[in-house]
């Protein structure tokens, strides 16, 4: 059963009459699985795709996890903007870097962290691998790997700043923009689209006063991101 008119409306008000992988206008509603598969005609299973898109990963299988994934991150986006979070006039950039996120092989970067490296120069590090990696391989997939040689304490753990650089700046700063990140402790998988808008800075600061005063005094034409973890 095709989709409704009414569904079909909705579904392209939804996306801003855009296509949710490359933000092209001019687009159709697909079926993300198709009828012949068991999909169904609602809104849960219809996408916006231009016929480019539609053409290189409609038929895929494969790729239909992250074409939802893609979709309602492309829907969040645009009922921000509705809300008025995002400014109304501003335009909709096509984006068709935005292929490179299906691609079946992602770019697998590695650090090895010495034992003079502190909290803050890995930080700095990873930061920097991330930035240059979305520079030369813009918005596809990235797996992050970490080895750490020493930072033990008396007890065989990990010393203060190896046990927050994984399991706080990494988790909740760095895994956004990562599909998968690999460390000692941890094999993990990101559970919603990897994000590719990465600061133009990075900054840690040891508390909200610091920043604020910082942002007062930089970061007026700056996208910047603060990491404000508990760092001694």
């Amino acid at each position: 059963m095709p989709f409704s008119e009414k569904i079909k409306l909705e579904v392209k008000k939804k996306s801003c009459f855009r296509c949710v992988i490359c933000h092209k206008p001019f687009v159709e509603i697909h079926h993300i699985v198709p009828e012949s598969a068991g999909g169904n005609s609602f809104h849960d299973n219809a996408v916006t795709l231009c016929s480019s898109c539609h053409d290189l990963f409609g038929g895929n299988p494969d790729k239909r996890k992250q074409i939802k994934q893609m979709r309602d991150h492309w829907y969040e986006q645009m009922e921000k903007r509705y809300r008025g979070d995002i400014y109304i006039n501003d335009n909709i950039n096509e984006i068709p870097e935005n292929i490179n996120m299906l691609k079946n092989k992602g770019i697998a970067l590695y650090h090895y962290i010495y034992e003079h490296e502190d909290f803050n120069t890995t930080a700095q590090i990873l930061f920097n691998l991330l930035k240059n990696c979305q520079k030369h391989n813009p918005n596809q997939k990235r797996f992050l790997y970490l080895d750490i040689e020493g930072h033990r304490n008396s007890a065989g753990g990990f010393d203060n700043d190896m046990l927050e650089l994984q399991k706080e700046y990494m988790l909740e700063f760095l895994m956004q923009f990562f599909t998968e990140i690999h460390t000692p402790l941890y094999d993990i998988s990101n559970n919603k689209l990897q994000r590719n808008d990465i600061p133009e800075k990075f900054f840690i600061v040891d508390n909200a006063k610091e920043a604020i005063n910082f942002l007062k005094k930089e970061s007026k034409n700056m996208h910047i991101e603060f990491y404000s973890g508990d760092v001694e």
